[in-house]
């Protein structure tokens, strides 16, 4: 679940949610205390986190006693393909780190991609001639020519352009990627 607050340091992998309801359990960040965590790959104890484990089993990794949970950190989520054929490149995507072979299912990972593409320019007629100083160039029609040179590698191109050397991405804002690990309220000391 998408969750729009601030996150305090989680618990302890060491830390177990109260059989009982126990007070006096050690919770550092309050939306653990309301059986929520961060999904950021942590290893926890199948014994611990029983709801969890038979929601998630070993899909994000782990073996024996332990599992991981998701790690969603800068990350965009995407909904499954499910047989709609919407992704064209599902056969592209991997295992998550660690993780059960399900590469084309949930927590499967597709890597960074640019679709496809060319660009295309207007070739200036080389017998134009130039034009007088003050005046408008009337450039004749030229034809259409491939660019060649590669991608640019400006960061600042003209216009309201915005260029990154690390990505391509769509407009985005930061949300922390929760998961809930129990069905009751964990009991938060006084």
């Amino acid at each position: 679940m998408a969750f729009a607050g601030q996150l305090g340091p989680p618990n302890p992998a060491t830390a177990s949610p109260p059989a009982g309801g126990e007070t006096g359990e050690y919770v550092t960040n309050p939306l653990e205390a309301w059986g929520w965590m961060l999904c950021d790959g942590r290893s926890l104890s199948t014994n611990m986190y029983p709801e969890l484990f038979v929601a998630l089993g070993y899909l994000y990794g782990g073996s024996g006693a332990s599992f991981r949970i998701p790690d969603y950190r800068g990350y965009f989520l995407r909904g499954t393909d499910a047989g709609a054929g919407v992704d064209k490149d599902a056969d592209m995507r991997t295992d998550p780190a660690g993780g059960t072979s399900n590469n084309d299912g949930v927590g499967s990972i597709q890597a960074f991609a640019v679709q496809t593409h060319e660009h295309t320019y207007l070739a200036a007629n080389s017998a134009a001639a130039p034009a007088d100083p003050g005046t408008t160039a009337s450039v004749p029609p030229g034809t259409k020519t491939l660019t060649t040179g590669g991608p640019t590698s400006s960061l600042t191109p003209p216009g309201d352009v915005k260029v990154s050397k690390n990505e391509t991405r769509p407009s985005n804002i930061y949300v922390n990627y929760i998961i809930k690990f129990t069905s009751g309220v964990l009991a938060v000391p006084r």
